[in-house]
């Protein structure tokens, strides 16, 4: 997954992840999933979920952000816009 953020310096990184939380966040609940639900099927641990939602990361990788999205049944780059 990714390091815990300090502070992220990049101002895009920012916007991105940013972006990320907030839309992960949206679709999850939209489809009525919780933290854990949405974890297991992505397989991944529930906190890699919870610390994304939260911003408490400076970099996902793009598997992740993938195997999150298809589980939500959208486009990967719709979580990061």
């Amino acid at each position: 997954m990714g390091r815990v953020v300090k502070g992220i310096k990049d101002k895009e990184l920012g916007k991105l992840v940013r972006n990320l939380s907030k839309n992960l966040h949206r679709e999850r609940t939209r489809l009525g999933f919780t933290m854990q639900g949405l974890a297991s099927m992505a397989q991944m641990a529930t906190s890699t979920v919870f610390e994304i939602e939260n911003g408490k990361v400076e970099d996902v990788r793009m598997s992740t952000i993938t195997a999150l999205a298809r589980q939500l049944d959208i486009d990967p780059l719709d979580l990061l816009k």
